[in-house]
């Protein structure tokens, strides 16, 4: 009777073992098959971290060249207005120094808009 007892004791701690060990079969294959699920959404998420980046650097970089074109045009308007105004003056016979002096030109930028747009002091007739 002991000896019946005992192989219904090895046999239960069998069992027992043997649905602890199916237990912790069943856990390992679902932890695997969440460790693979986590590793492709890490994958995808840093797949699509590389896309932004690269979105980004060509937002920025877009960003960059309109800066440049609005500095552009920035830095040219006044220039062209102070160019346009020298040219009123000058059709109306103000002088060199003047035009350096009110339109901030160097005195060859005066002196080429004083020959192109100057008053004509002389006719064509006086040339010949």
């Amino acid at each position: 009777m002991i000896l019946y007892s005992l192989y219904i004791l090895i046999g239960l701690l069998g069992l027992v073992l043997l649905l602890t060990s199916y237990r912790f079969f069943r856990l390992s294959r679902a932890q695997a098959s969440q460790i693979t699920s986590l590793q492709q959404q890490l994958s995808a998420l840093c797949s699509a971290a590389v896309g932004s980046d690269e979105r980004i650097v060509r937002f920025e970089q877009a960003l960059m060249k309109m800066r440049e074109q609005q500095n552009t045009m920035d830095l040219g308007q006044p220039q062209q207005q102070s160019y346009e105004h020298a040219i009123r003056l000058a059709r109306k016979g103000v002088d060199i120094n003047q035009l350096i002096d009110n339109c901030n030109l160097s005195e060859e930028e005066a002196l080429l808009i004083t020959r192109l747009h100057g008053a004509q002091r002389h006719s064509v007739t006086d040339l010949h």
